[in-house]
């Protein structure tokens, strides 16, 4: 056991930390105005062998745990709580749960005193954790400290520019792949300069996905996470008389910002999200920043309910009178197969075991297949090679000339794989008929998977085409059989997680997991 001296900041400033008797804060820090994190006085240090004295002579003994040692078992992931003076917590997740089920379930409905108790002793505004902030040198250690910007003092630190272009140069681009004026690249990092809210969540999103790519800790995230939680918080309380388009962007990257921890997404903000959005009835038409934060969110939901099975809470008739039917650019073709996709995933959630009606069915499968064909010219592969498995090569070459046309042919497929999991069997079909359908039915989804897997592979500069790619891989991975099929799937969601920092290793495990026990099935011998 070993005395531990100074706090995190001063340790990594390489400088003297000073703390005066009794005090709570290191006079550096205290001289900066700066949080104090000051470790445990004691610190336990492994011991892995020890020397002692055996019939006279030194002996060294090495420690090893039993294989009969009893462990602690954790079920869950391990959350950190940090405890007030009072002893009562005030953690991120449950300011998120009061400001989904209780702030925006209040605006939704229009009932009035729906402000009360949310800035009560036991909330998050009250008892937010201390913000921890990681700096990546010395320098920018002393020049860029995390900042809350004043309102006669509008000025980024460098810590805080580099977050800003990150987000401009790597996570915009995502957003905006079927935005013919990339607003989420120029004119959401505009409205940061002037609201404090979206910049706190920009800032956020940049820092927590820099630091799962760089594989370090987000307490910085999670700090500008805080912050633009309290301003949230604050803005929702006017909403009845001030919900603008600023709320609707802080919640829709903040939704960005959840769905990066995929294994355990909690979907606070796509709830909210989905909720702003059918607040804003006219902000998926209203064209401009809102029409497309509104586009960017309704792929999100579907993401949630392709992947998490989350049912389609949205009001489509609002997107119905959006100016994208009207449009010929590519951004527009591509938003109006990804509306149809999410009418497709709205109906199956609708009916009773994922089968839908005949005359619905057919209504929405004509809706495709004439956008199919109706399709510009320019979306025709410049490049194409079929996949040959027994060549080594699952997934077909497909080069396409636009980003737009790379998610709408994505979407495309996507909406096929849902009219084919949908499709209504006929009445009075043998056992093995029934079977026959299921296999068919398997191998078609299979069929479109690879290609969705392949427009990604072959057009890698469109970032946002992976996304797609992984969640059907998913959610339908186990209809792939063949082996040369299954290696690239795992190399692909290798490749995903490289180059987007969207963690798929779960996913690998439980696609190996699934192929296996299919394959032991199909061997199986009485």
């Amino acid at each position: 056991m070993r005395i531990s001296k100074g706090c995190g900041r001063c340790r990594h400033r390489h400088i003297r930390c000073v703390i005066p008797t009794g005090a709570s804060t290191c006079t550096p820090c205290l001289r900066l105005g700066r949080a104090c994190h000051l470790d445990p006085r004691f610190q336990f240090k492994p011991v892995h062998h020890v020397y002692q004295t055996n019939d006279g002579a030194p002996s060294r003994f090495k420690l090893d745990w039993d294989k009969e040692q009893v462990w602690v078992d954790v079920s869950h992931p391990v959350t950190f709580v940090l405890e007030t003076k009072d002893g009562t917590a005030g953690d991120e997740g449950s300011a998120l749960e009061q400001y989904n089920s209780s702030v925006l379930e209040q605006i939704l409905h229009g009932r009035s005193g729906w402000t009360q108790g949310i800035h009560s002793e036991n909330s998050y505004q009250a008892h937010a954790p201390t913000p921890i902030y990681k700096n990546r040198s010395r320098q920018d250690s002393i020049n860029s400290p995390l900042s809350l910007l004043s309102d006669d003092e509008f000025t980024l630190t460098r810590r805080e520019a580099s977050l800003m272009r990150y987000f401009i140069q790597k996570l915009a681009p995502w957003a905006d792949v079927c935005d013919i004026h990339s607003h989420f690249s120029t004119e959401v990092p505009r409205r940061a300069l002037e609201n404090k809210m979206v910049l706190q969540a920009i800032l956020a999103l940049s820092a927590r996905h820099d630091a799962i790519l760089a594989n370090d800790s987000d307490w910085e995230a999670s700090a500008y996470h805080g912050q633009c939680l309290q301003l949230l918080i604050a803005a929702i309380d006017q909403a009845e008389t001030n919900c603008d388009e600023n709320m609707l962007i802080t919640v829709v990257i903040l939704r960005i910002y959840e769905e990066l921890e995929n294994r355990t997404d909690q979907k606070f903000h796509l709830l909210g999200s989905n909720r702003l959005v059918n607040l804003i009835t006219s902000s998926a038409s209203s064209g401009g920043l809102a029409e497309a934060v509104s586009w960017q969110f309704l792929r999100q939901a579907i993401y949630a309910s392709v992947v998490q099975y989350q049912p389609l809470q949205l009001d489509m008739q609002n997107y119905e009178r959006s100016s994208m039917f009207h449009r010929d650019d590519d951004a527009a073709c591509a938003n109006r197969i990804i509306y149809y996709c999410a009418r497709i995933l709205q109906m199956c959630c609708e009916a009773p075991d994922y089968i839908v009606g005949q005359d619905t069915w057919r209504q929405i499968s004509d809706s495709v297949k004439e956008w199919n064909q109706t399709k510009s010219t320019t979306w025709q592969p410049i490049r194409y090679q079929e996949s040959s498995v027994a060549a080594g090569r699952p997934f077909p070459e497909v080069w396409m000339i636009s980003p737009p046309a790379v998610v709408g042919m994505q979407y495309y497929h996507s909406a096929c794989i849902f009219l084919t999991l949908s499709e209504s069997q006929s009445v009075g079909i043998t056992d093995y008929e029934r079977a026959r359908a299921r296999r068919l039915k398997e191998k078609t989804i299979a069929d479109h998977l690879v290609v969705v897997i392949g427009l990604s592979l072959s057009n890698e500069s469109v970032e946002n085409a992976y996304f797609m790619a992984s969640h059907l891989l998913h959610r339908f991975g186990y209809c792939l059989r063949n082996v040369v099929e299954q290696e690239g799937s795992l190399q692909f969601l290798t490749q995903v997680e490289k180059v987007l920092g969207w963690r798929t290793s779960w996913m690998m495990r439980e696609l190996e997991h699934q192929w296996a026990e299919l394959a032991a099935f199909d061997s199986w011998n009485p």
